[in-house]
């Protein structure tokens, strides 16, 4: 029979058997909290599944919330689901469930919130992501013949998509405190929004760094005639890069989304994706970007507002307020800087023309 408990010190070599990265992440965060314990479930003595709990502080309309981010490992999910939905939070979010983790939140009074659910994906480079999706030996052998003509394809379509232009914005290297400023400012303009502070932004970020799994992490600030325009961060790698933050002043969504495309294009990405961002939509859809449904985002609240303002896109919920940044301990490979294609072929991708 399986039972649940709260993590306690002594559970922590089985638990870190199963979730490699537990121990920095959950017991190592700023917002620790015992009365928000993570959880594990044993059945007959034996830990088989793990559910890590992060107190996340958010604001709804200016006044405090408790958040809790879970993250699931291990069997024994309904159980281990309903003892952390005992605790003193009033939210509860998880943006990586599967669709049989989805319907035990929702047996567990839990809702999808399926806007945040979708994904969107750009192409940069439409013919090489083509030939790097080819599986197998033989679809290398393919991808190598035709490397040839994906570049020439992807020259001109490069024009045709509008990058190698110069961008109006400039860059600034983003901090802790730099992303503090402007998460006061651009967040007072959502009904709830998650609440930092400079050191818990740069724990933050630093994590978010270590994870290599998906690439590089690139965060810059924006600026435009000394304002601040919007701010982005993204893992990138030569395949598919990940945005974990996007966001932009009033106006300046499509210059903001512009900026990060061409910077990820210099960078000789293929693609590039992002959760979606409610207030990015209309700029997404204008820019030859494609939408596919993603890891389901599922939330429990017992205020009616916060599943509301979620359900709206009236939050500002990034993949660094999520799972998006965490497990880097347990990741012990990187993404691939180097594509399917020979060297000499992505050397040649990567030094095609800017367009002025």
């Amino acid at each position: 029979m399986v039972q649940t408990c709260p993590f306690e010190q002594r559970d922590l070599s089985e638990v870190t058997a199963l979730f490699p990265g537990f121990r920095e992440t959950f017991l190592g965060n700023p917002w620790a909290d015992a009365s928000l314990p993570s959880w594990v479930a044993r059945d007959g003595g034996r830990i088989v599944g793990v559910l890590g709990v992060m107190p996340r502080p958010m604001r709804l309309r200016g006044k405090p919330v408790r958040a809790a981010v879970l993250s699931q490992h291990g069997s024994a999910a309904k159980e281990l689901l309903r003892a952390a939905l005992s605790g003193p939070q009033d939210l509860t979010l998880s943006d990586s469930a599967d669709d049989a983790l989805r319907r035990v939140w929702e047996a567990c009074g839990g809702s999808t919130v399926t806007l945040y659910g979708l994904r969107w994906r750009r192409l940069l480079r439409p013919a090489s992501f083509g030939l790097g999706m080819l599986p197998g030996v033989a679809g290398r052998a393919v991808a190598m013949a035709a490397a040839p003509m994906a570049i020439a394809a992807d020259t001109y379509l490069t024009r045709r998509m509008g990058l190698g232009r110069k961008s109006a914005l400039t860059e600034q290297a983003l901090t802790g405190a730099s992303l503090c400023n402007a998460l006061e400012v651009f967040g007072s303009s959502y009904t709830l929004r998650p609440r930092y502070n400079p050191a818990t932004l740069e724990w933050l970020l630093a994590h978010a760094r270590a994870r290599r799994r998906d690439g590089e992490l690139h965060a810059h600030m924006l600026r435009q005639g000394g304002r601040v325009a919007g701010w982005f961060l993204y893992y990138l790698n030569s395949g598919t890069s990940k945005v974990l933050q996007l966001a932009a002043r009033p106006g300046c969504e499509d210059a903001v989304l512009a900026h990060l495309f061409e910077h990820a294009w210099r960078r000789g990405s293929r693609a590039i994706e992002g959760r979606m961002e409610p207030r990015f939509a209309r700029e997404i859809g204008r820019r030859h970007c494609s939408l596919r449904p993603s890891a389901y985002v599922v939330a429990h609240a017992r205020d009616s507002e916060l599943l509301g303002a979620l359900g709206t896109g009236n939050a500002f919920f990034s993949r660094l307020e999520g799972e998006g940044w965490m497990h880097s301990a347990c990741e012990t490979r990187t993404v691939s800087t180097g594509p399917a294609l020979p060297h000499r072929f992505w050397t040649r991708m990567r030094a095609q023309p800017v367009i002025s």
